[in-house]
């Protein structure tokens, strides 16, 4: 059974000392007995969001669905049963339905949010006693031990040193920054110019809004710039780094005239908000520009040892075929993660969930890899997959070349391991 409209408000969760036994109690017995535990999720199904929403909403039910075959499995009378609420990609629609959640007096709630939309709640949900375990947020200013946000995947810091650590390993030693000027992209670019390794220096950003529509005048002064760091570098050390979204396909469009000699010179490296963009494959003018370019970007991945496991599999299933991405098995683990936690505590409020929740997640290794959480309740453990550009017959696709693996919370880009990825 999975709860999408109204549900009879909880009391609480009473806690009985032995293994398996938290109880929700409710006002109507007969919709929810003794043995049911409700877990609250929250997705957005519509706007901006919706394609990494819906991945998420599908690993949290899928979740769900294998934790209940797990209670099953050793003998427990216990079944968890989801209570879903949709909302859209703004921030407006998470605080309305936070208010309800708060109404039926929900605790703990498992979802995907916006940098913009954590930031926009998370005072209301530490006042209200709501805990909030979250993937997509990655903005560092985000990261704070005071509140009730706890984030599955890490926040951009690491990218940061996975984009240092690949300008490196790539030999290049001058970055030339093409940057949408949002909170999301100046975070990552601060993390990126902190955690550069010697030798390697980066050029004034050229910062573009993000209503930008017309390209022209921003590429003429990209090219500029890259035209006065080739007299006196190599072509083959010098990249465009575009921290980007979707937009990429109209500025490649535009990189193609012949006035952007400069920019065809040298390779382009982006981000994971450009990284599997669908307008970079086939046969279009913005894929075979960024396959000449040798475009690479990342995107939060997962040990290659989980991809053959069946849960792995049953993603792409359940979600039209598509593969998950990070965030999807994020929400997979994270799902795990909550459930073992009310299992083994049943704490009844935020700060006590949040303390049972981060002792779970620290003995967690799932499908998106080992968790270590910081002092700020976020995690600092992740891999990264490595995309470029391949082309045959039909056209260009996506192909993983590479790993990037951070097990550890040292701060420099060395501790960084990558390996290659043989197809």
């Amino acid at each position: 059974m999975t709860y999408t409209g109204k549900i009879p408000v909880l009391s609480g969760i009473i806690i009985i000392s032995l293994l398996l036994l938290p109880i929700v109690a409710c006002a109507d017995s007969s919709s929810i007995d003794s043995d049911s535990i409700i877990v609250y999720g929250m997705y957005p199904t519509s706007g901006s969001l919706t394609v990494q929403g819906e991945g998420c909403l599908k690993a949290f039910e899928l979740a769900v669905s294998d934790f209940n075959k797990y209670l099953a499995g050793i003998n427990s009378k216990k079944r968890i049963f989801p209570y879903i609420t949709a909302i859209t990609s703004d921030t407006e629609s998470v605080l309305a339905e936070l208010t309800k959640l708060d109404d039926v007096k929900a605790t703990t709630v498992i979802t995907y949010l916006s940098d913009v939309q954590a930031d926009a709640v998370r005072d209301y949900c530490t006042s209200h006693g709501i805990l909030l375990l979250a993937t997509g947020p990655v903005s560092p200013h985000l990261a704070s031990p005071d509140d009730n946000l706890i984030r599955f995947n890490p926040d951009n810091t690491i990218q940061g040193r996975v984009a240092a650590r690949w300008f490196a390993e790539r030999g290049i030693t001058r970055i030339v920054p093409l940057v949408c000027d949002d909170q999301r992209s100046g975070g990552l670019m601060n993390a990126v110019s902190q955690s550069l390794g010697e030798g390697i220096s980066m050029e004034e950003i050229t910062w573009y809004s993000p209503d930008t529509t017309n390209f022209t005048d921003i590429l003429l002064r990209l090219d500029q710039k890259t035209k006065t760091v080739l007299t006196s570098l190599d072509p083959e050390k010098v990249a465009i780094y575009a921290v980007t979204s979707n937009e990429l396909q109209s500025i490649f469009t535009e990189a193609t005239k012949d006035e952007y000699e400069n920019l065809a010179k040298v390779a382009w490296i982006g981000c994971d908000t450009n990284a599997l963009l669908p307008e970079l494959t086939g046969t279009s003018k913005p894929a075979e520009y960024a396959y000449a370019r040798n475009f690479t970007a990342f995107s939060l991945g997962s040990d290659r040892t989980v991809k053959n496991s069946p849960t792995y599999q049953a993603l792409p299933i359940i979600t039209e075929g598509k593969s998950p991405s990070g965030y999807t098995l994020a929400t997979y683990d994270t799902t795990w993660i909550a459930l073992k936690a009310l299992i083994m505590d049943g704490s009844p409020d935020s700060r006590s969930m949040e303390d049972a929740v981060l002792k779970m997640a620290e003995q967690h290794y799932g499908l998106s890899g080992k968790f270590r959480m910081d002092i700020n309740g976020d995690r600092n453990t992740a891999v990264y997959t490595i995309w470029e550009l391949s082309k045959d017959d039909d056209g260009i696709t996506w192909k993983e070349t590479a790993n990037a693996e951070i097990q550890n919370d040292r701060k420099d880009s060395s501790a960084i391991s990558i390996t290659p990825v043989f197809n």
